[in-house]
């Protein structure tokens, strides 16, 4: 009896983790085409809404879905370890605006924050120790990874295809800190602006300014999108798994495939969404299309869990 019901309360537990990361990205989608309809234009991006009345949901939104990221475990390897380091990268979206060089550039001219009097140097120096503190607390999780649980250790040890991976997205993550916390203590306070990357002779596109915020979001959709890859295609990605898929759960692959096409396919779908009804846009429609597919793969997922009684009690604990 008392095993039944830790197996029920199991299920229960991650059946809400997943609900809620359907439900929280929902709540930011929503607000945000509120805000649109609401104020009668359309800002470029999700995050251009940062200093406006729907930065304490956007805020809220990232950090709570990071939080969920981190803590779930998903059922292989892969999901993973590309849902934790998503759930880094959503933390970097959530505390570095997209327009942090304007609004620091306003407030070192005098203007307020949201009216709260702050000033640009105080501005900083919050970024400088929260941005620092999720730093840290990144290594201890990955210090806790390597003792704790083995599942960081067999993805490396797999096989050589996945050690190549690790190296080459851990050595991704690596690089964005250093870059990330260098723009960020290194100039004095009154130069800080995190403008990351600038790319010039790009063909077709030409100079391409990647800031901070724009290499994290970029980073988060493709974790997220390699961790849909992981459900797609779970032949390729066994040697990395806890368990092979069942049978009967094969049906959800079609499902799982569509939707990990159509996040590859964002950009080109978005670029034609915003050419058709908003030309300048591009950015703000891709955000909304990766954000209905991430809350679609978790409907999705959630629905082949509840097909499987004894799913949740097949998770290790920490």
């Amino acid at each position: 009896m008392a095993s039944e019901s830790r197996t029920e309360v199991l299920r229960l537990t991650y059946a809400s983790l997943r609900w809620m990361l359907v439900l929280l990205p929902a709540v930011l989608f929503v607000v945000t085409v509120g805000a649109a309809i609401q104020q009668g234009h359309l800002e470029t991006s999700i995050s251009a809404y940062y200093g406006g009345p729907v930065r304490d949901v956007f805020v809220g939104v990232l950090i709570g879905v990071a939080v969920l990221l981190l803590t779930y475990q998903g059922a292989t390897y892969f999901e993973d370890y590309n849902l934790g380091g998503a759930g880094f990268y959503a933390v970097f979206v959530a505390l570095v605006p997209t327009g942090l060089a304007d609004l620091l550039a306003e407030l070192r001219g005098g203007m307020t924050f949201s009216g709260q009097g702050i000033t640009a140097a105080e501005y900083v120096w919050s970024l400088r120790f929260s941005l620092t503190v999720v730093a840290l607390l990144a290594l201890v999780l990955f210090a806790l990874e390597l003792r704790v649980m083995k599942r960081l250790r067999a993805l490396v040890t797999g096989d050589p295809i996945s050690l190549v991976f690790v190296v080459v997205t851990g050595g991704t993550l690596v690089a964005f800190l250093a870059l990330a916390m260098w723009q960020l203590w290194v100039p004095p306070v009154d130069e800080v602006t995190m403008e990351g990357l600038r790319m010039t002779g790009i063909p077709v596109l030409g100079e391409v300014q990647l800031r901070i915020h724009d290499l994290a979001a970029i980073f988060l959709i493709c974790a997220l999108a390699v961790a849909v890859w992981s459900h797609a295609w779970p032949r390729a990605a066994a040697r990395r798994s806890r368990e092979r898929p069942e049978a009967h759960e094969l049906v959800h692959l079609a499902g799982y495939r569509i939707i990990f096409v159509l996040m590859v396919l964002g950009p080109l779908v978005a670029w034609g969404i915003a050419r058709a009804f908003a030309p300048g846009h591009l950015v703000i429609f891709l955000e909304w299309w990766e954000i209905a597919l991430f809350c679609l793969f978790w409907v999705v997922e959630t629905r082949r869990q509840a097909r499987r009684p004894s799913a949740p009690s097949s998770v290790p604990l920490r």
